[in-house]
């Protein structure tokens, strides 16, 4: 086949293919606003954790992964697939946080402890590369 093929990641790539006149613009300052709305997001998330009813592990684990989240998103190119794994692997654990509103007083969630961990994961999505 004679078409165009990539392989690997081509994010944030711009492509023309059988153009003529093509004028083409990419600002990479959005990736600053990235890196700020990111580490706002796992500032956030540091702030709340005690208020989240975790067990010992699970909040440990949780700061470990955001501080190195904060620590890759901070390098002068961050690795946004490891940054994605680490956002998800916290994501994993406040899941259930946050859906404890539904099951009500069976799991022990409050309604407020489940509301800030949907703001949490609200946020962190929002940031997520």
């Amino acid at each position: 086949m004679g078409g165009p093929q990539f392989h690997g990641s081509i994010h944030g790539s711009q492509i023309a293919i059988g153009n003529h006149d093509v004028a083409q613009h990419q600002y990479a300052a959005a990736e600053s606003r990235t890196d700020s709305t990111l580490a706002e997001a796992v500032g956030a998330l540091l702030a709340a954790l005690e208020h989240l009813g975790l067990r010992t592990e699970e909040e440990t684990g949780v700061r470990q992964d955001a501080e190195a989240a904060l620590e890759e998103a901070a390098r002068q190119e961050p690795d946004v697939g490891r940054l994605r794994r680490l956002l998800g692997r916290i994501q994993v654990v406040l899941v259930p946080i946050a859906a404890g509103a539904a099951a009500g007083a069976a799991t022990g969630v409050t309604s407020g402890t489940a509301q800030l961990a949907q703001n949490v994961l609200a946020e962190l999505q929002q940031a997520l590369p």
